[in-house]
Formats: C-alpha cells, sequence, structure tokens
C-alpha cells in the first residue's frame, strides 16, 4: 500500500533549532494507515531516529520554549486518539528505548471502542491505562472532546470542545498540561476562541518557532509504507541544526 498522495510530504521537520514532533496513530500488527506502523516497524522508528536526534522529554517542553529551542537536534514523540495499541504496543518499546511519550487523547472515546469505517472496531485506552502512563512519566493532553475538526464549528462550539475535553482531563488528571492537538489537524487561529498554552498541528502546519506559533506547532511522520525514505527524512530533518551543533 503505498502513501496517500494527498497527505503532505513528511520530510520537512520543524524550524531551525526547535525539536522535531513525530506523530503515530497506531502501532498495530495488521492495522495500515500514513501514521501506523507494526511494533517491529517501530521499533526500527526509534532506532533509526534516536540515532540522529535526542529524545525530548515532555516535561521539558516548557524549558525549550522559555529557552527560545535547543541546541541539540531533539525529537518529542506523540500520539492522537489514545488507541489501546499504544499502551500495549508502543509503549514497552518506547520505555526500553528510552522515550516518553504524549498522548492526545479524544476524551469522549476514552475506554471506547470506535466502529471505524476503513479500520474496523478499534478500541480507546481506559482511564486506568491513562493513569499509568501519567505514573509513568509521560504525558496525555487534550485531542479535543469528540474528534471533530475545530475550525468546521463556530466559535461558541469549538470553545465547549475545548474546555470540555480540557476540564473533564484536569480532573482525571489534574498534573497534566492543557495542551491541545488539533482533529485532524485543522489549525484555528488565536482570537477565534480562547486556545491551551500549546496547540500541535500536523504536516498541514507550516514549521515555525513554537515562541512565534504556540498555537501552530508543526508535527511530522515516517511515511509507514516507505522505510526506505526514513534515512532521507531523518536527514532533511537534522538540516535545520548549525554543523557544530550535530556533532
Amino acid at each position: 500500500m503505498k502513501t496517500n498522495l494527498e497527505v503532505p510530504q513528511p520530510e520537512i521537520g520543524s524550524a531551525p533549532g526547535w525539536p522535531v514532533v513525530l506523530y503515530f496513530h497506531h502501532v498495530h500488527p495488521t492495522i495500515r494507515h500514513y501514521t501506523a506502523v507494526t511494533p517491529t516497524a517501530f521499533d526500527r522508528a526509534l532506532g533509526q531516529v534516536g540515532d540522529h536526534f535526542l529524545p525530548l522529554e515532555p516535561q521539558a517542553v516548557g524549558s525549550v520554549l522559555q529557552a527560545g529551542g535547543h541546541r541539540k537536534p531533539t525529537c518529542l514523540l506523540t500520539f492522537d486518539d489514545g488507541y489501546a495499541d499504544v499502551f500495549e504496543y508502543a509503549l514497552p518499546i518506547a520505555e526500553r528505548r528510552g522515550w516518553r511519550i504524549v498522548v492526545f487523547v479524544s476524551v469522549d472515546m476514552v475506554g471506547r471502542v470506535e466502529d471505524h469505517p476503513v479500520r474496523g472496531p478499534l478500541g480507546h485506552m481506559s482511564w486506568a491505562q491513562l493513569e499509568e502512563l501519567v505514573r509513568r512519566g509521560h504525558i496525555v493532553a487534550s485531542h479535543g472532546y469528540a474528534h471533530i475538526p475545530l475550525n468546521r464549528l463556530d466559535p461558541v462550539q469549538a470553545q465547549t470542545e475545548i474546555d470540555t475535553a480540557q476540564r473533564l482531563l484536569e480532573e482525571r488528571l489534574p498534573s497534566m498540561p492543557d495542551w491541545l492537538a488539533y482533529p485532524y489537524g485543522e489549525v484555528l487561529q488565536p482570537g477565534v476562541v480562547r486556545l491551551p498554552s500549546l496547540c500541535f498541528g500536523s504536516v498541514k502546519a507550516p514549521a515555525r518557532s513554537w515562541d512565534a506559533a504556540p498555537h501552530e506547532i508543526r508535527r511530522t511522520y515516517l511515511p509507514a509504507d516507505e522505510p526506505r525514505r526514513w534515512d532521507h527524512c531523518l536527514n532533511e530533518w537534522r538540516r535545520t541544526w548549525k554543523p557544530s551543533e550535530l556533532r
């Protein structure tokens, strides 16, 4: 299966001196999607990424923002939707390789089985599993309440989606930051609604510095069905650092 040609190309990483942010949806033996990999491929991916980038601890994101970037090539690892296969397959691999992750959950789907029109029944992590993630040093943040593209809602509805999700997360996971990953990568412009402190987009977002665009942080991906392309992506992402910083 080839990568969907309508999906923006992943070779653009981050603004100069800012961490690359990777996103996945699934780590699963059989699910196919441009941001889904098998457990074996995920293990290989983290090995290759780790050869080029330092893992960025999610708790250090605020420090990187205050410092205006990072002096070494770093990578933040994120997952969207809170699928149960991330807990089952991705988490052990990530922890064994020394990575901590950010999981953006669609709050209304927590603990439910989604009847996906293409991928079939998909389980979402339970609150107990999300609490376990937090205990193990990972971050859980918002992917909206009902996984609706926020830019298709009027401002009042969009604000309700954002606020409801954040309120429920604060009740269950009070130590977590008020970050948001836009559903479907469809960003909202500041001023339309009150946005959380940091908002993450997708490959649709331009590569801008986080302090200049904290509500439109670009994320990219490793093309799931083209592993021969991964080294090229990694090398392109590293180009934004100065040669002295690559040593």
